[in-house]
């Protein structure tokens, strides 16, 4: 029995973020943290409106992400499901497929070490699967939606995870 090698899930890309809530110091450690756990540079985002209450202020730079793709993707996906025991709700797992979990604190993760100058983060980890055929969505000319016959259904994203990575769905 032949499969069809278009219906393939593969992981589109991974996204490490955090949100400090303020700028200066704290955030430049969190850069650094980040970048010791992907090994790629990550960028700033600012604030999109004030919130008072908060202390955050408008355009004021509040976190630091950074996306992952291919190979690094994979590698990185390994060691940060491992942080939290290669388990995921099934709440997180959209209809698309996409999946999100949290780490409570970057310590967790295999290989990382508690240092005194950086402090603890926690971290949002967002994935995104996809299978063969998505550029049409993202390419310059005759740009086109993907079908919904052609997506990633939940059910497809909870078999890859499970197969691919050894998860547990609670």
């Amino acid at each position: 029995m032949k499969s069809n090698p278009m219906q393939a899930v593969k992981i589109g890309k991974v996204i490490v973020h955090t949100c400090i809530g303020k700028s200066g110091e704290p955030l430049e450690r969190a850069a650094k943290i980040i970048m010791d756990i992907t090994n790629q540079k990550p960028v700033q985002r600012k604030a999109k409106k004030t919130i008072r209450d908060f202390g955050i202020h408008r355009k004021e730079p509040i976190s630091v992400l950074t996306t992952l793709r291919g190979k690094k993707a994979e590698v990185t996906l390994e060691k940060l499901l491992d942080a939290v025991d290669r388990k995921v709700k099934a709440d997180s797992i959209d209809r698309f497929g996409n999946f999100s979990f949290g780490i409570e604190e970057h310590i967790d993760i295999p290989g990382m070490k508690y240092d005194p100058e950086l402090g603890v983060i926690g971290l949002d980890v967002i994935v995104s699967l996809e299978k063969p055929g998505y550029r049409i969505k993202r390419r310059r000319k005759q740009r086109r939606q993907v079908p919904l016959r052609h997506r990633v259904s939940r059910e497809e994203a909870l078999s890859f995870l499970r197969e691919k990575f050894g998860a547990e769905i609670i």
